[in-house]
Protein backbone atom coordinates (compact mmCIF):
# COMPACT_ATOMS: atom_id res chain seq x y z
CA UNK A 1 0.00 0.00 0.00
CA UNK A 2 1.36 3.40 -0.99
CA UNK A 3 1.44 6.06 1.70
CA UNK A 4 1.74 9.72 0.91
CA UNK A 5 2.15 10.77 4.51
CA UNK A 6 4.95 13.12 5.47
CA UNK A 7 5.78 14.74 8.76
CA UNK A 8 5.46 18.49 9.00
CA UNK A 9 9.19 18.64 9.67
CA UNK A 10 9.95 16.81 6.41
CA UNK A 11 7.67 19.14 4.45
CA UNK A 12 9.21 22.24 5.99
CA UNK A 13 12.74 20.96 5.31
CA UNK A 14 11.83 20.38 1.66
CA UNK A 15 10.29 23.85 1.39
CA UNK A 16 13.38 25.48 2.93
CA UNK A 17 15.57 23.50 0.53
CA UNK A 18 13.57 24.65 -2.50
CA UNK A 19 13.89 28.24 -1.30
CA UNK A 20 17.65 27.75 -0.78
CA UNK A 21 17.19 28.30 2.96
CA UNK A 22 18.72 25.07 4.27
CA UNK A 23 20.94 26.93 6.74
CA UNK A 24 17.93 28.78 8.16
CA UNK A 25 16.07 25.51 8.65
CA UNK A 26 19.11 23.97 10.33
CA UNK A 27 19.42 26.94 12.69
CA UNK A 28 15.79 26.66 13.78
CA UNK A 29 16.07 22.89 14.30
CA UNK A 30 19.39 23.13 16.19
CA UNK A 31 18.08 25.84 18.54
CA UNK A 32 15.01 23.74 19.28
CA UNK A 33 17.09 20.59 19.85
CA UNK A 34 19.45 22.54 22.15
CA UNK A 35 16.49 23.61 24.32
CA UNK A 36 15.20 20.02 24.51
CA UNK A 37 18.63 18.55 25.32
CA UNK A 38 19.71 21.01 28.05
CA UNK A 39 16.29 21.67 29.56
CA UNK A 40 14.53 24.85 30.64
CA UNK A 41 16.89 25.87 33.45
CA UNK A 42 20.10 25.84 31.38
CA UNK A 43 18.28 27.29 28.38
CA UNK A 44 17.26 30.29 30.51
CA UNK A 45 20.96 30.79 31.37
CA UNK A 46 21.84 30.82 27.66
CA UNK A 47 20.87 34.29 26.38
CA UNK A 48 22.46 33.78 22.96
CA UNK A 49 22.14 30.64 20.84
CA UNK A 50 23.33 30.92 17.24
CA UNK A 51 24.00 28.30 14.60
CA UNK A 52 25.79 28.74 11.30
CA UNK A 53 27.86 26.47 9.06
CA UNK A 54 28.03 23.60 11.53
CA UNK A 55 29.01 25.73 14.54
CA UNK A 56 26.75 26.26 17.53
CA UNK A 57 27.67 29.48 19.35
CA UNK A 58 26.50 29.89 22.94
CA UNK A 59 26.65 32.74 25.40
CA UNK A 60 26.28 31.41 28.96
CA UNK A 61 25.29 33.70 31.86
CA UNK A 62 27.01 31.60 34.54
CA UNK A 63 30.81 31.17 34.52
CA UNK A 64 30.56 27.82 36.32
CA UNK A 65 27.97 26.52 33.88
CA UNK A 66 30.01 27.80 30.94
CA UNK A 67 33.04 25.85 32.18
CA UNK A 68 30.96 22.70 32.72
CA UNK A 69 29.43 22.90 29.24
CA UNK A 70 32.84 23.65 27.75
CA UNK A 71 34.16 20.33 29.04
CA UNK A 72 31.04 18.50 27.84
CA UNK A 73 30.76 20.27 24.47
CA UNK A 74 31.46 17.19 22.31
CA UNK A 75 28.92 15.14 24.28
CA UNK A 76 26.41 17.99 23.98
CA UNK A 77 26.97 18.18 20.20
CA UNK A 78 26.40 14.41 19.94
CA UNK A 79 23.15 14.64 21.92
CA UNK A 80 21.88 17.51 19.76
CA UNK A 81 22.73 15.61 16.57
CA UNK A 82 21.03 12.52 18.00
CA UNK A 83 17.90 14.57 18.75
CA UNK A 84 17.95 15.81 15.15
CA UNK A 85 18.52 12.36 13.71
CA UNK A 86 21.48 13.53 11.64
CA UNK A 87 24.85 15.23 12.08
CA UNK A 88 24.41 18.98 11.84
CA UNK A 89 26.46 20.36 14.75
CA UNK A 90 30.20 19.93 14.15
CA UNK A 91 31.48 22.07 17.01
CA UNK A 92 30.33 24.27 19.87
CA UNK A 93 31.97 27.56 20.79
CA UNK A 94 31.30 29.90 23.68
CA UNK A 95 31.00 33.66 23.25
Amino acid sequence: MYSNEHTLQELLRKAYHRLDMDETANEIEVKSAYRRVVGDFINRLTPTVRFAKGTLSLSIASAALKQELFYKRSSLAEKINEALGRKVVNKIIFL
